[in-house]
């Protein structure tokens, strides 16, 4: 019980075992009014490939998915594409909003953008601050009702900011892994970490972009999908320290 008080005290999604937390039975009270829960990187993942964008922005992909690498000088494919991207030259390594922001410079936001316009995906109007200003016969929200909102959003607000720590110390270890294990021998076994870093690092810091830059409707869209997963990688934080000892010290 006393766990349960500490965990909940830390990450405010996490309640009781077997309950839904506050936050999960009134996440709709904190969405604007008039907002889907539509997640924007979701819906062009699911619509385009890595290979479909890397094929529509010139890049020459052979029958067996493979091509020279943009984003080193490769003078034989080494890149692999299908719905993903991964080179087994530089180590890149993304879904199909990573590679745009690779190729372009964008950010993942602007990648997005770009990709929704040139392959033609809708992308819904949230309405903006004005369109939600009370109308004439429209009765306002009660103040006991404004204020319950304020304090959800408040306890969401909390969580990301838990979030975005969590997912900081992930990325930075990450970082370090793929410094230090980085193969020198191309016929070596690579080192399990630095294989985990190639696998995770672009999609933790994806997430990073969506709880730090994005809108807060999508970021309540991504607690919604993704709270199970940034509890397990705040679990693979504090693993013992003979699988997670190389982190940074202070």
């Amino acid at each position: 019980m006393e766990e349960e008080k500490k965990m909940t005290a830390l990450n405010p999604a996490v309640g009781a075992a077997g309950k839904r937390s506050f936050i999960d039975k009134n996440v709709n009270d904190i969405l604007p009014e008039g907002s889907t829960e539509f997640n924007i990187f979701r819906e062009i993942r699911s619509k385009v490939s890595a290979r479909e964008a890397a094929e529509y922005y010139g890049l020459k992909v052979g029958r067996n998915g493979m091509a020279c690498c943009p984003f080193h000088q490769d003078r034989h494919p080494s890149l692999k594409l299908d719905e993903r991207f991964h080179c087994f030259g530089c180590g890149a390594d993304g879904d199909v909003i990573d590679y745009v922001s690779r190729l372009t410079g964008l950010t993942l936001y602007e990648s997005a953008l770009k990709l929704c316009h040139d392959f033609g995906i809708m992308v819904p109007q949230t309405s903006s601050v004005s369109s939600r200003k009370a109308r004439p016969g429209v009765r306002r929200c009660p103040a006991g009702k404004r204020q319950e909102k304020t304090r959800i959003q408040e306890k969401f607000r909390r969580w990301r900011d838990w979030a975005i720590d969590v997912l900081k110390e992930y990325t930075g270890n990450m970082e370090l892994w793929k410094e230090r294990y980085a193969p020198t021998d191309p016929y070596a076994e690579w080192n399990p970490l630095f294989v985990e870093a190639l696998q995770n690092f672009d999609r933790v810091s994806y997430y990073l972009d969506v709880l730090c830059l994005e809108r807060e409707e999508d970021q309540i869209a991504f607690f919604i999908d993704m709270r199970e997963e940034v509890r397990r990688i705040d679990k693979r934080n504090k693993e013992p320290g003979e699988q997670y000892g190389n982190r940074r010290t202070a």
